[in-house]
Order: structure tokens, then sequence, then C-alpha cells
């Protein structure tokens, strides 16, 4: 059996001897960085480690001013601008620094990056994330997990064959491709009717080929599993309600309730962390309160109430905000999605979820 590194390299991204590949990554997932670099050589392609550390994050959010953080890195657009491909390992190794950033800097910095990593989807960059690199303890500490079992379904996951990932995924996308409307419902109170008529649905098997590529579904990670549908961007109508813990910057949201009308976020409400959340969103700009994404997951070995929520087989996901990194008209640096618990979907009347479960083979 290929060990992940060898599978990121030589199937998920199926790197080859042109490519030049940027390796994103911590202190704490150096190993696995060195192991992918090594891979990359076998195959022939050129191979940049690139260190953020959580000391070098927590300088220049306290340094540089929110001016100075909206003005895009020179060296995260050169990076942009070389690479052909690019794997992004985790995050900072403990979450809770994020707690000490006002959020219009957080505001300014996204507005920042999204800017500066703009000619990665113009020059259509290959990019995979590996969750594994999340997997710490001080963040299972921050947002209250079980070390231990988190690290076990995030191995697990990751296992599950593409082959099974993109079996499920075309037949859910073969019904939502050809749908029209989408409804959602659940027992936390959630009502929300998308428009998808004429929508083509991304299939995130954990791989980027070339049909891939040719769709401009240019991300992928591991673990994967999931499709999602770009809705209208003033086809979505009602409340959603969710209920499935959902981590963000050090903090856990337990309860948010946004209402849309026309597409439009026009009601943003919830807990503490949620109105921390709101903003950040607040201090953003763009089209942050269009509705951005919905979202079926497919992986049988995922679930709830970790970072990988989306993926969980019949969990279902709504996003607000950016979506042109996936090809979507929603231009803003502000972009957030987060899970129904046991919801029910009904794609032109007919369940193809219900209470949590997909009913696709």
């Amino acid at each position: 059996m290929p060990t992940l590194a060898e599978n990121a390299v030589k199937n998920c991204l199926r790197i080859r001897p042109d490519d030049n590949v940027t390796i994103f990554f911590y202190p704490h997932s150096l190993a696995l960085a060195e192991e992918l670099a090594v891979e990359c050589f076998k195959a022939g392609a050129d191979a940049l480690l690139n260190l953020y550390t959580d000391g070098y994050y927590s300088a220049y959010m306290k340094h540089l001013s929110t001016e100075q953080l909206r003005k895009p890195s020179a060296f995260c657009r050169g990076l942009s601008e070389l690479s052909t491909a690019t794997f992004w390992l985790g995050a900072p190794y403990d979450p809770a620094i994020y707690r000490r950033v006002p959020e219009e800097k957080m505001a300014a910095d996204s507005e920042a990056e999204t800017e500066a990593h703009r000619p990665m989807r113009e020059r259509k960059v290959r990019s995979l994330s590996l969750a594994i690199g999340q997997v710490t303890k001080p963040r299972a500490k921050a947002y209250g997990y079980n070390f231990a079992a988190w690290e076990r379904m995030v191995k697990a996951a990751s296992a599950v064959p593409a082959r099974t990932l993109t079996s499920t995924g075309q037949r859910l996308a073969g019904i939502l491709g050809t749908a029209d409307e989408v409804h959602v419902t659940a027992p936390g109170g959630t009502d929300l009717t998308l428009s998808v008529r004429g929508r083509t649905p991304m299939i995130y098997d954990g791989i980027v080929d070339d049909e891939d590529i040719a769709a401009a579904v240019l991300e992928a990670s591991i673990p994967a599993g999931s499709v999602t549908v770009l809705p209208s961007v003033t086809g979505a109508d009602g409340v959603v309600s969710f209920d499935v813990p959902q981590a963000w910057a050090g903090r856990m949201i337990r309860r948010m309730k946004w209402t849309f009308c026309d597409g439009r976020l026009t009601k943003f409400d919830g807990d503490g962390p949620a109105v921390a959340l709101r903003k950040q969103y607040d201090a953003s700009a763009g089209d942050r309160d269009r509705i951005a994404s919905f979202t079926i997951g497919t992986n049988p070995k995922a679930a709830l109430g970790f970072l990988q929520s989306p993926i969980v087989r019949g969990a279902v996901s709504i996003g607000v905000g950016g979506n042109e990194f996936v090809g979507g008209p929603n231009k803003s640096s502000f972009g957030f999605e987060s899970t129904v618990r046991a919801a029910t979907v009904e794609v032109d009347g007919k369940p193809v979820v219900r209470e949590g479960k997909l009913l696709v083979a």
C-alpha cells in the first residue's frame, strides 16, 4: 500500500516532471512535508518547502496595521505565479492564537491572501490539502475534541478509496446536475429552498485529474468525499439553522442561524463565537452576503463534530460569500460553510437525503 505522501503525489495531484510544487507547512508537519518533497523529486519535479510558524503568524498580525495587512504579499503572489501544484499541510499548531487577533485584521488579511493567490485560479494550479496536518493536541483542546478519536477518524476517512467516493459522487451529481430545485429541512428549524437549474455539480474525491482540470475543479483534500453545487446567486430563500459544532479561529460555533431572501443573507444570528464571526463578515467587502454553495458529504468513515463535517456521508452543508476560487461568480474574501444535523434533502420533490442518511448507493 502506498504511503500518504506517495498517494498524494502520484495519484491525487499526479505530479509530473514539468511541475513546480510548493509545499506549505508548519513545524509539526515537517516530516510529512519532507516525504512529499522526496516523492516530487522521484517524479522529476521541482519542489519548495515553505514554512510557517505560530510565532510568525502572531507577529505579522500584531505588528502590521489593518491597512498594511490588506496589501497582498509579493512573496505569496510570486509563489502563485510560479507554482503549478501546491500541497497544504494544516494550520497553526495551536489555534488559540487566533483569539488574540481582531476580526477586522482577519478580514484584511483574508482580503490580501485572496488577491495574492488569484493567479492560482487563472493558471489552473492543482491543490491538495492534507487534514492530518491539522490534527494536534492543542487544536483538539481548543475545540473540545477527543484527540485520539479525531486522529483515528481522519486516518480512517483518508483511507477510503477514491474510486468509492468517485462512484457515489457521480451518481449523486447525476441527480443534482439535472435538477431545478433543492429543498433542505431539518429538526433544528432549517427550511431552505435553492435554485440549482443549469448548475454543474463538482465531485470532490481526493483526486485532481485531467477531467477535473477541464471542469475547473482544481482543489482536492485528504480525506475527501462530497458533491458541491453553486446555487443561483438569487436562488436561496428560507432559513438554515446550524447545529453541528463548527470550529472557527480558535473558537467553537455551536449555534448559528442564517436567513436568505433572493439569494442574499438578510439575517445572521448565533452564539458568542458566531457573533465574532459576524464581525469579520461585517468587516469584509464584496459578495459576502450571497449564497455560495450547497454540499452533500459522501465519505462513509468521516464523523460529524470535527473539522471534516462537510464530507460526512449524508451531511448537508451550506456556504455563503466568495466562491470564485471554485468557479463561482461571488467575489469576496469572506467565505464560510457550516453543517446541518439530520437534514432531509428533496431534489425536485424526490428525497436524496433523509434525516442525515444518503439514499444514493
